[in-house]
């Protein structure tokens, strides 16, 4: 952590205050208005760094051994570099369709693409297939997990909006909604999506 405060005040950089980053991967982060920095030591003297804008999503990654490099990405994307800049300038950052979605405003499209040509969720397809089709239900945000479908109004916030669609035995669809503690039991896929939008209209934007 000395290291990059050293390096930042030799280059002119003004990054703020310097934090030790614990877990798994412990190592340094910057914060910024734009998210986090986090410069962590990896195998073979080399230095991941990843910036996070959302927790556990990496906005952008990459490897490098050179501090000074590391130093520069946490400077440019403190001062507010794009992602297509910060590539531009530290060609080892990588990012992704759905990070550039993230930059540009509107993620819920490109998060419904990674779903939808996921091989993971082949056995889920047809069912994210048919909740993607339903004109209310494709602007929310969507995950999955345990092969319940999850529509969020802004990602990563259950508390803007999330309503669960479970596959049950036998056809049947559980649907429920948080804030709000909704259960409902519903005997087919389209009744449990008209469900899902009935639960957003009911639950309107804050």
């Amino acid at each position: 952590m000395r290291r990059i405060e050293h390096i930042a005040l030799a280059q002119g950089f003004d990054l703020g205050e310097v934090r030790i980053y614990s877990g798994w991967d412990a190592g340094a982060e910057v914060s910024t208005d734009r998210g986090r920095v986090v410069v962590s030591p990896c195998a073979e003297d080399s230095l991941c760094i990843r910036i996070l804008r959302h927790r556990g999503f990496a906005s952008s990654e990459g490897w490098t051994n050179d501090l000074v490099a590391a130093v520069g990405v946490a400077n440019l994307w403190h001062q507010g570099a794009s992602l297509r800049e910060l590539h531009d300038r530290f060609p080892f950052m990588s990012w992704s369709e759905l990070a550039q979605a993230f930059e540009d405003g509107d993620p819920a499209p490109a998060k419904w693409r990674e779903l939808l040509s996921s091989e993971w969720h082949l056995r889920d397809r047809p069912f994210l297939q048919a909740a993607h089709a339903h004109p209310q239900l494709r602007r929310f945000w969507p995950d999955v997990s345990h092969r319940s479908l999850m529509l969020c109004r802004t990602p990563f916030d259950s508390e803007s909006g999330l309503v669960k669609i479970w596959p049950l035995e036998e056809g049947r669809y559980r649907v429920t909604m948080h804030p709000g503690g909704l259960w409902h039991e519903v005997s087919s896929l389209s009744a449990a999506l008209e469900v899902a939008a009935a639960c957003f209209v009911s639950q309107p934007d804050s």
